[in-house]
């Protein structure tokens, strides 16, 4: 059971124990005399307890931050400041206490006593009936309680310097007098009517545990009864009343008091564990729930994550603006959440990455939630005036059949979803093992590629380009090469994508290129004719707003003359960004290198940025090399391509050549330069010297 209902539970007890000992206590007979002092002493202690709340409610409508506190709220707060003074009045007026202004007496007592059950009354009543309104909508409100401590200053020193000018409240003797008993009734009436107006109002009821302020009221009222069948002050009816005074202070406690002090903790977790846009929990919310899972699912009650990431929504933020992808993002959270069986758990978990707990759900169950999941997003958003569609990728991962620890399966799923969006994204993808041997090999590769420029096993072999009519060199593609120590020779398709995901392209990128530079400068120096030097740019080093000044600087530093280098970038690349390509490409122009397109004829089918930007040579991709003159498709595009270069004044290099028909193919169309292992694979630099010494032409021929 949890806490609160083990206070739900204590209250309705505490509640229903009130008949019988109400019953009991009627009959004056029943009713035990304690002595006075030991009387004294737990009545003392127990008005000292409702003192103290009374004025922890008062400092609680009165010590928040002025933004968060309400009309209601100071109300009950200065109600419950003159309900602390009237109560530590009351029990400072009973006989044994040391007279104040006046003799001390049972009536004075029980003045001061039914002034603070009035006022407490008032207060409840004004807390159940007047609206959340913020207090700095009436300035006033701030001074309340002076006004309240002004007035009952006044009353109180009127009831202490004369309590007999009001009627008598009891005599000794013969016990309660029928007024007072009236009163009590009252109160009772008062408490009872302000927990009737509570229920009806209870949807209003808000920064409050409205079921401790219920069970509150009607303690008190409880509390109330006790107070009209007592004969002796010192009775155990008297002693019980106070008892359920305090218990219902303490609810109230629960109620006003504590609740106000958790509530902004409560504020401060949600805010540390969700996420402000779509208020789902985020990354660390979905932590503690995963690791909680791994504790408790096994292998007959296994669980499944599953890790979603919206497809090309950066081009949203790009082309209407962030606050169009944070619409786009809570609708897409809201779609997500139905779509989802009641008992997943969802989370946002970055950006535009979502991320699903089912428990209870094996690997199988799993896809039948992912393939609802695509169908649901495949349905446009309705985004203010706009329609948008978007697609998502999915990865799937199940414990502990593919992972032993809540780290271990984010890891998989991460992978799963990078396999996703490899097939060709708007899909999902379950995690197999031979995905993990991937990521243990990529998570090597990472660690070592980090050393290999300082341990100097990277490497560049040179292929060389001819041109095909007459045979002669034209000059050199560099190609990186890693022969690590450890791994051994890693493949540029395995070691490239690590390097461009981790960010060491950049160093590496700027050391191929000085080293590129380096070499070519040295073959000049030794009388070879070696021609232009290619070199390589990945999309990230094109991106690089200093890639300018960079090249620049190799170029300075090695002594090689601009036009001798040729930078090689993709269309994708360029296509990119166009805005920032045309600056990049026009800084290095400037600069008077030669730029290609590497892979022409696979990227975009735009072809205007041939004519808008300084392009020298286009590179014909070697997948539509292979089957020439064989297919038919192939040539007709190796045929446009050269048309194309030509009639724009540009060279055109093919790519992958490796046999004589490709070659005498390209020759016949007037294809202008070739490279591949029909000439030569990539060689070392020594090789590459050999090579030009022996001459290139008998090669060729």
């Amino acid at each position: 059971m949890s806490g609160q209902d083990t206070h739900r539970l204590a209250g309705i007890l505490l509640l229903s124990a009130s008949i019988p000992l109400l019953l009991w206590q009627a009959f004056p007979a029943n009713q035990l005399t304690l002595s006075a002092p030991a009387f004294l002493a737990v009545h003392s202690m127990m008005e000292i307890f409702a003192v103290i709340v009374a004025a922890l409610v008062f400092f609680t409508g009165h010590g928040v931050q002025e933004t968060l506190r309400s009309i209601r709220s100071v109300a009950l707060g200065c109600a419950f400041l003159a309900v602390a003074l009237f109560d530590t009045l009351h029990f400072l007026s009973y006989i044994g206490m040391p007279d104040l202004v006046s003799p001390n007496s049972p009536h004075k007592a029980i003045l001061f006593w039914l002034c603070g059950r009035l006022a407490a009354g008032i207060g409840l009543l004004a807390y159940v009936l007047l609206p959340e309104t913020p207090a700095t909508r009436v300035p006033a409100s701030r001074y309340g309680w002076m006004v309240v401590l002004l007035i009952l200053g006044s009353l109180s020193y009127g009831l202490l310097a004369s309590p007999h000018a009001i009627p008598a409240m009891y005599v000794m003797g013969e016990g309660l007098t029928p007024l007072k008993v009236a009163f009590e009734w009252g109160v009772f009436g008062l408490y009872l009517a302000i927990a009737i107006l509570l229920y009806l109002r209870r949807a209003r009821i808000t920064h409050c545990d409205f079921e401790s302020l219920m069970l509150a009221l009607l303690l008190m009222a409880a509390a109330e009864l006790f107070f009209v069948v007592y004969v002796q002050v010192s009775s155990t009816a008297n002693l019980l009343g106070h008892t359920y005074k305090v218990f219902a202070y303490y609810f109230l406690y629960r109620a006003i008091y504590a609740e106000a002090v958790s509530r902004p903790f409560r504020q401060m977790r949600h805010m540390l564990t969700h996420d402000d846009l779509t208020g789902l929990p985020n990354r660390a919310a979905f932590g503690e729930r995963l690791n909680q899972s791994v504790l408790t699912c096994n292998e007959a009650a296994p669980c499944t994550v599953m890790l979603l990431d919206l497809d090309h929504f950066q081009n949203v933020n790009d082309t209407l603006g962030h606050e169009y992808g944070d619409l786009l993002l809570v609708a897409v959270a809201e779609r997500i959440r139905t779509s989802l069986p009641s008992a997943a758990f969802l989370a946002r978990f970055s950006g535009d990455e979502f991320v699903i707990l089912l428990e209870n759900t094996s690997a199988e169950q799993a896809k039948q939630v992912g393939q609802t999941l695509l169908d649901a997003m495949g349905r446009e958003f309705d985004i203010g005036n706009d329609r948008l569609g978007i697609g998502a990728s999915i990865g799937i991962v199940s414990y502990p059949a593919d992972g032993e620890s809540a780290s271990v399966l984010m890891r998989y799923a991460d992978l799963a979803l990078h396999r996703a969006k490899s097939a060709g994204r708007n899909c999902f993808r379950v995690f197999s093992h031979d995905l993990s041997e991937e990521i243990q090999r990529r998570v090597l590769l990472e660690a070592r590629l980090k050393q290999a420029l300082e341990h100097k096993e990277l490497a560049l072999h040179y292929q060389p380009k001819l041109e095909i009519r007459t045979g002669r060199l034209m000059g050199w593609e560099a190609l990186l090469r890693w022969q690590s120590a450890e791994l051994g020779m890693v493949s540029p398709d395995e070691f490239i994508p690590v390097a461009e995901h981790t960010g060491l392209i950049l160093p590496i990128g700027d050391w191929v290129v000085r080293e590129a530079c380096r070499q070519m400068r040295a073959w000049q120096d030794a009388g070879l004719l070696a021609g232009t030097m290619a070199v390589n740019l990945s999309t990230r080093q094109f991106r690089q707003k200093d890639l300018a000044e960079e090249v620049s600087a190799a170029l300075r530093d090695t002594g090689l003359a601009a036009g001798d280098l040729e930078l090689e970038i993709t269309e994708s690349s360029i296509m990119d960004n166009l805005a920032t390509a045309a600056t990049v490409l026009t800084e290095l122009e400037r600069l008077g290198l030669r730029i290609a397109v590497d892979d022409f004829g696979t990227g975009y089918s735009s072809l205007s940025y041939l004519k808008s930007f300084p392009i020298h040579c286009l590179k014909i991709d070697r997948s539509f090399i292979s089957d020439i003159p064989g297919d038919d498709n192939d040539t007709a595009i190796v045929r446009t391509i050269i048309a194309l270069a030509g009639s724009l004044g540009l060279t055109v290099v093919a790519e992958g050549v490796e046999t004589d028909a490709q070659l005498a193919y390209l020759r016949a169309h007037y294809c202008d330069q070739a490279q591949g292992y029909f000439f030569s694979r990539p060689l070392p630099p020594d090789e590459c010297i050999k090579l030009m010494r022996a001459g290139l032409r008998r090669v060729a021929a």
